[in-house]
């Protein structure tokens, strides 16, 4: 990773604070600088709790497990009191790391297998100027992190289920349904395959998973079911900007982040 010294420079802060009204427009992307680092260190030092340090950042990042476009803002928080012995030998604090986006920013997460010591980085939220990721580890002590996060960045938060309590929202699944009906008739979704359904402002949290009755001999089916699903989304919900899509196997999970235009 582009590793960075962390410079406290008031003046850098101050003169950044003044420049930027909203995390949309310091964050904007147009000109990624050291003067954007500057302003997230301000922003994340607000609300760390204590014996909570940044200890790294980055400029033209990814979040970790997926691919895409680098250009991102990166940081890593850390928990310098408590630590974490893993089976495997080694030792670990309580952390998150976060990367920040441009607002347009689509890409894929790795496959990754429902069980498995290296998680990737999941959707944090999103808002006008950017798109926002964080990664962490089972031991965190500061449960409230996500949140936190979210609040210090100006992010709406997308309500996404974990892996082990899918969630369903029935009146999205309504919607969604009836206007399939009403614009799509011939279309292939079928909803039984829908898992977990959740909207957030302009944004719709959707996983899926595989029938039992796919064939596998076909080209990619994920990725043609994937298309096929967002398409349809995006035609018959108008009010939708974004859709973080999780697709699921029997024994694996892929997260796509893709935007209408």
């Amino acid at each position: 990773m582009n590793r960075l010294k962390i410079p406290l420079s008031l003046a850098i802060i101050l003169a950044v604070s003044a420049a930027c009204v909203s995390a949309s427009e310091c964050f904007g992307f147009s000109d990624t600088s050291d003067a954007q680092i500057e302003n997230l260190i301000e922003k994340l030092d607000g609300i760390l709790p204590a014996d909570w340090r940044i200890v790294e950042t980055g400029l033209g990042e990814m979040p970790i497990g997926w691919t895409g476009t680098r250009g991102g803002l990166y940081a890593m928080v850390e928990d310098t009191q408590t630590r974490f012995f893993h089976p495997s030998g080694f030792h670990y604090y309580s952390f998150y790391r976060v990367w920040i986006m441009p607002p347009d920013w689509e890409g894929e997460m790795n496959e990754t297998p429902y069980v498995s010591d290296s998680s990737p980085a999941y959707l944090l939220g999103v808002s006008d100027g950017c798109v926002a990721f964080y990664h962490t580890a089972g031991g965190n002590i500061w449960k409230q992190g996500p949140a936190r996060l979210c609040s210090a960045l100006e992010l709406s938060s997308i309500r996404y289920s974990d892996l082990a309590r899918r969630i369903v929202d029935l009146e999205i699944e309504e919607k969604l349904k009836t206007r399939l009906d009403e614009l799509v008739p011939a279309a292939v979704i079928v909803p039984q395959r829908i898992v977990g359904l959740a909207g957030g402002g302009p944004s719709l949290y959707l996983e899926y998973v595989f029938g039992a009755s796919e064939d596998d001999s076909q080209d990619d089916p994920l990725a043609e079911m994937t298309e096929e699903l967002v398409g349809n989304v995006f035609t018959s919900l108008p009010e939708i900007e974004s859709v973080y899509l999780r697709r699921c196997t029997a024994d694996t999970y892929t997260d796509t982040i893709v935007h209408r235009n």
